[in-house]
């Protein structure tokens, strides 16, 4: 299931909760509701386990629909007695997942299409218009300069690979979205994408926002911390950063405390740390971990909207540069013309 059905199904059994409706007779009532009919069987088997003695996360890992972290949360809900403020949590959690799933999404796909709308215009300058002028200035008696000539080429050349390029890019990228929703797996792509996560400073910043939203959701839920650590540990794929977290995860078992741990292993720097201090001294450490995982997002978003404004007038610029020697080029012996019959 994807994030936003993730946040959808975690406040709908908050809200049943909150209505006092037992789980059973709730996923009944989401299976009516459902808008398809393998959701429908889905929401109905998972009523029935549960109906029969069963646990929710039990029936959720039944299905195979759901992920781990929201199965093991459900369950420690239930263990502690906290489901419907866990379910709330998660429906936060996951609807911030899905909202910064789509901003890089719509970060990736916005310099694609003006870069491919840059090579296109410049693409049918080179092959449309250029040779019209050039047949214009051959009845005329003059002609272009060899340089324009091998500059047109050259250019001609180049926007077409680019224009083939981005659209082997999204072939590709197709592909792999297709086989990769059928189960098969693209090594190299993995390796490539592991690398960009491991370098990306967007990357990094959005794994800081994981760990303090699933810390936040474990200490409001009543699990224990270095047990939260432990479930951060398998949500971030930075194995730099996932060897921070177990070795801070292993010094709170020595006995070190949360503050000290986090404040060796480097992952939190400066006034992140003074709050995470302060949480821990005043026991509001899941208010501290929650402001700082608002902050990290407000951080990425600032980032991409950052990359997208400095984008946008640098394609600008660069076409309007190069429309300019363009019209620079054409204009040149037209005046020289100009001046022959002056």
């Amino acid at each position: 299931m994807k994030a936003k059905e993730l946040s959808s199904f975690c406040m709908q059994v908050a809200f049943l909760l909150g209505a006092g409706i037992s789980i059973d007779a709730g996923l009944a009532v989401l299976s009516e509701d459902a808008e398809n009919q393998e959701d429908r069987d889905m929401f109905m088997q998972m009523s029935e386990d549960v109906e029969f003695g069963g646990s929710l996360a039990g029936a959720m890992k039944k299905t195979e629909k759901f992920p781990p972290y929201l199965m093991q949360m459900t369950q420690v809900g239930q263990e502690t007695g906290n489901l419907e403020v866990v379910m709330k949590s998660l429906s936060q959690y996951y609807e911030k997942e899905s909202i910064l799933a789509q901003t890089i999404k719509n970060a990736v796909t916005y310099p694609l299409i003006m870069v491919l709308m840059l090579m296109v215009v410049l693409f049918v300058l080179l092959t449309k218009v250029m040779p019209i002028f050039e047949e214009v200035y051959k009845q005329l008696g003059a002609q272009l300069s060899p340089i324009t000539k091998s500059a047109v080429q050259v250019g001609t050349i180049l926007s077409g690979a680019a224009i083939g390029a981005i659209v082997l890019l999204v072939l590709v990228t197709i592909g792999m979205v297709v086989s990769s929703r059928r189960g098969y797996k693209q090594l190299w792509t993995e390796r490539l994408l592991q690398n960009l996560k491991e370098k990306s400073s967007i990357a990094i910043t959005l794994a800081k926002r994981r760990i303090a939203a699933v810390l936040a959701i474990s200490i409001k839920s009543g699990l224990e911390i270095d047990t939260g650590m432990e479930m951060a540990v398998k949500l971030i794929s930075q194995h730099k950063i996932q060897d921070k977290l177990q070795k801070c995860k292993e010094q709170m078992e020595l006995g070190n405390s949360l503050y000290d741990s986090l404040k060796e292993t480097g992952i939190f720097t400066g006034m992140d740390m003074q709050m995470i201090k302060v949480g821990v001294r005043s026991g509001k450490s899941d208010a501290v971990f929650d402001e700082l995982s608002k902050k990290y997002e407000e951080e990425v978003d600032a980032a991409i909207d950052n990359m997208i404004t400095r984008f946008e007038p640098t394609m600008v610029v660069i076409l309007a540069g190069i429309v300019g020697l363009i019209l620079l080029s054409v204009m040149m012996p037209l005046v020289g013309i100009m001046a022959s019959i002056g």
